[in-house]
């Protein structure tokens, strides 16, 4: 199982739209898309407005129909070998768990809940949010798919269920809530995952890569690391990686092989009451643009930066909407383009000069450079 340790810190103040920010705590890993409409396509997100109350089903209901979805995924062999979760998400038998959860082979044995084992293909890796996904060619029908929901809908005390093989024991369940939302976490190959889950439900090594699941029995993030000051087990603090971040991924590998992230190349600074007071422009929220890089397209469409260096940002655009959609910090702005797909289209509301514009944007493919940790 990996034993790496790496970093864990509060949502991101500055950041490129894909890395950036402090970390503080030290955690390790916990090491170890619902039926498809069409071959590369993840069943849609439910809306918002669906997560009523009226919706809540019990844990056993959850336990029961979510569990013919988890799989307890091998990978390596002898002292190389790793354990970890992971669950079914098409009905044409791919699987997503985490990246840190395979070893350097092409393949990983998966274990379903009957007890029968397949091979399967690791179709693509991305580190940098620590997601794989594989592929089953004989999958049972047995196996459902387990639905996924929206993460950006959750608020801090939404009731969780985790369910994966912590140890090596298959399918074991734990509930907790969400403790907090946009943490940020380190991935194993550096880059930082802004937006991540805070939860107390109980995670262990082995419980890498398995779902998430909200009251309604959807998934909304991947469970992936642990806080532990002495490197021991679960105390209670756990992270997953939200389900919004790796839907457009996931997608993205299905149908190409790659991973693409949406990009739109500006670093960013969250407008502080400070900031605000000093500019002028008290009770403002957003994120002031500190730089914009010359191969996104913040720089063709006429996004202008304050500089780096300057305290406060004056001459910043201020970001305010994403398609209609009030932000009030830099992790906002980053869920909100890190959860769409490479080639949309979105529109900033911005403040500049005292005025509100709109600029449209088409969201690019992040360059491989940007976003690693330091």
């Amino acid at each position: 199982m990996i034993g790496g340790l790496v970093a864990l810190g509060g949502a991101a103040v500055t950041g490129n739209l894909g890395g950036g920010g402090d970390t503080t705590t030290v955690v390790r890993p916990a090491a170890d898309l619902a039926p498809a409409e069409g071959p590369q396509q993840l069943t849609p997100p439910l809306a918002p407005e669906t997560r009523d109350s009226d919706r809540a089903r019990s844990v056993q209901r959850i336990v029961r129909e979510a569990s013919v979805s988890v799989v307890t995924v091998t990978s390596g062999g002898g002292p190389r070998r790793q354990l970890g979760s992971g669950f079914v998400v098409d009905r044409h038998g791919r699987i997503l768990t985490n990246e840190h959860v395979l070893t350097e082979e092409d393949s990983a044995e998966i274990t379903l809940e009957d007890g029968t084992v397949r091979e399967a293909t690791v179709l693509g890796r991305d580190p940098s949010i620590d997601l794989a996904v594989l592929e089953v060619e004989d999958l049972p029908e047995s196996a459902r798919p387990v639905p996924l929901g929206r993460s950006l809908s959750l608020t801090v005390g939404d009731a969780v269920v985790a369910i994966g093989s912590p140890f090596g024991l298959e399918r074991t369940a734990t509930t907790g809530i969400v403790s907090a939302l946009k943490r940020t976490i380190e991935a194993p190959d550096g880059f930082l995952i802004q937006n991540t889950i805070q939860t107390d439900a109980a995670i262990n090594q082995g419980n890498s890569g398995g779902p998430l699941l909200d009251a309604a029995g959807r998934v909304i993030g991947i469970n992936s690391q642990i806080a532990s000051p002495d490197g021991g087990g679960n105390d209670g603090v756990g992270f997953a990686v939200p389900i919004d971040s790796i839907r457009p991924v996931a997608e993205s590998i299905i149908e190409t092989g790659k991973a693409e992230h949406a990009w739109i190349g500006i670093t960013g600074r969250s407008l502080t009451p400070d900031d605000a007071k000093k500019l002028g422009m008290e009770d403002r929220h957003g994120v002031a643009v500190l730089s914009v890089d010359a191969r996104g397209p913040a720089k063709e469409g006429g996004l202008r930066g304050s500089g780096e260096d300057r305290d406060p940002p004056r001459g910043a655009d201020l970001i305010v909407r994403v398609d209609g959609v009030d932000v009030s910090d830099m992790a906002d702005v980053s869920q909100a383009i890190g959860s769409r797909r490479v080639g949309v289209s979105v529109t900033l509301g911005v403040l500049r000069d005292g005025e509100t514009i709109e600029v449209e944007l088409t969201l690019a493919d992040r360059p491989a450079d940007i976003g690693a940790a330091g």
